[in-house]
């Protein structure tokens, strides 16, 4: 088992092509007027990483690749209301380069009724069967009450006046709009561009007064505004309509990492008419100071548009390998970044895996990101050499976290047959930044735990404090101090 994780990791380092297709999806509930009323329809939507994919060539200088799409909407008796299924071809491109660079999104809408539903999407390439990717997400659809009400929020990656003449799958309210495809900004986003609708159904009371409409971005659903990210509009009660689209943008550099809530507010004087939350994810290590001179709210189309992560070196990884990744790089990530990651594991993305390992490296060395996960990586080599225990290669181990974190100890005392104690290490560092002071750490090596050691005791800020740790580490069970112990050495009294 041992050989097979280390020929595993082998091939994660040498940056195996994947073979299967890698895709973000999202959806979003809108409404449509019909019979004095609204009809609801969910708007789906799918990129797809174009190096996922097998190009080939069928005509000479036109490459391309295939993807059989199906799609179904199942109700909560397991029935299936709404199905679907098509080739998809991406546009043709006369060179590779072109043809994985290419930005290659989806979007379709079909109506259903309220209710309770679970989508579910499947990618499969038609070159190779085994090159998939499958999606499923339960949601619910509610019906419009005779009162005011917003769509689900949607976040966009681009959006810009269009010809509503000139037919686009993407065009809206004469605008064009790409939405994301998760709910998730990257660092280099200097701006959150957002799409609602306000339904006013026409058996609605008129408002008396002018409606304040208040977008914001909050810690938790509909709070107060961190930042001051929130932007206000007005609305005559003469220019009220059975759809109003609700569109714009907030300035969040200096938003910095975490969870946030996008928030729609529509209130006449103080009271909430209507209102809707999405919650979404932010990477930013470097935010912008608030009010700081010489910044603007300014942002280009061109700035818009898809960062391409294909030609950097976290393209090349499969998914197994960068969830592997998070778990290394892990110790080294301060407390957003470890919140991140731990949300990253448990919801697996691969598309923003990739732009936040990426940026993870870029911040430490923003003109060879490569070069520093290379160094890493040499570390990472190390720990799996000396710390790999039974199924668990060592980055994962106890020990290999602390040596990824805190690096080679200056003093390292091993004690394997010491009479009346379970086997144990202990580390000693002269100096640790984050304490300006030296500090050291007890491991010992459970009966039960096939060669692992674990963290027993530390005097180092940050981790585990166990004044109890000689009941656990003297055998028997004995609390108290066995003075021939080597511990008792490093770690005297209630050290």
């Amino acid at each position: 088992m041992l050989r097979w994780l280390g020929l595993v990791f082998i091939s994660l380092l040498l940056c195996l092509h994947t073979h299967a297709i890698e895709a973000t999806v999202g959806y979003t509930i809108f409404y449509k007027p019909a019979n004095n009323g609204y009809k609801p329809y969910i708007e789906t939507y799918w990129q797809i990483i174009p190096g996922s994919l097998h190009f080939t060539e069928p005509e000479t200088g036109k490459i391309i690749a295939k993807i059989r799409t199906d799609i179904s909407f199942i109700n909560e008796e397991g029935k299936t209301v709404k199905e679907d299924h098509y080739l998809l071809q991406t546009p043709a491109a006369t060179h590779i380069d072109l043809a994985v660079n290419q930005n290659i999104i989806e979007l379709q809408r079909y109506l259903l009724p309220a209710g309770k539903y679970k989508v579910q999407l499947t990618l499969t390439e038609l070159i190779d069967t085994t090159s998939y990717y499958s999606f499923a997400d339960s949601f619910e659809i509610t019906d419009i009450a005779q009162k005011p009400a917003y769509s689900n929020l949607q976040l966009l990656d681009t959006s810009y006046v269009w010809n509503e003449a000139q037919q686009n799958l993407f065009s809206k309210n004469n605008m064009l709009q790409i939405p994301l495809c998760a709910a998730f900004v990257d660092s280099w986003r200097r701006s959150l561009f957002y799409y609602s609708e306000l339904y006013y159904p026409t058996a609605a009371s008129r408002p008396q007064n002018k409606l304040v409409q208040t977008v914001s971005i909050s810690k938790k659903p509909l709070e107060n505004a961190v930042f001051n990210l929130k932007k206000n509009d007005t609305i005559a009660p003469n220019t009220i309509q059975a759809v109003m689209p609700a569109t714009g943008k907030l300035n969040i550099e200096s938003l910095p990492s975490g969870n946030y809530y996008l928030n729609i507010v529509l209130k006449e004087n103080a009271t909430i008419v209507a209102s809707q939350s999405l919650f979404f994810q932010r990477i930013n290590l470097q935010p912008v100071a608030v009010n700081t001179p010489g910044k603007t709210d300014s942002f280009t189309f061109e700035e818009m548009q898809f960062f391409d992560l294909n030609s950097t070196f976290v393209s090349k990884y499969t998914l197994p390998q960068l969830k592997a990744i998070l778990k290394m790089i892990k110790p080294i990530s301060n407390s957003i970044e470890v919140l991140t990651i731990d949300n990253f594991i448990a919801k697996p993305d691969e598309m923003y895996i990739r732009y936040f390992i990426y940026n993870f490296w870029k911040e430490r060395n923003p003109t060879d990101p490569k070069a520093a996960w290379d160094a890493y990586t040499d570390k990472v080599k190390e720990v799996n050499k000396r710390f790999a225990a039974g199924n668990m290669p060592g980055y994962e181990t106890e020990r290999g976290v602390i040596y990824l974190k805190y690096g080679k100890p200056e003093e390292m005392v091993t004690v394997e047959n010491e009479q009346g104690t379970e086997p144990y290490e202990i580390w000693s560092y002269n100096t640790l930044a984050h304490q300006r002071t030296g500090g050291m750490i007890l491991f010992y090596r459970p009966g039960f735990s096939f060669g692992e050691y674990r963290v027993l005791h530390s005097n180092i800020r940050g981790e585990v404090r166990n004044t109890g740790w000689r009941s656990i580490l003297y055998k028997t069970g004995r609390s108290n101090t066995n003075n021939n112990a080597r511990a008792e050495q490093y770690f005297p009294g209630n050290k």
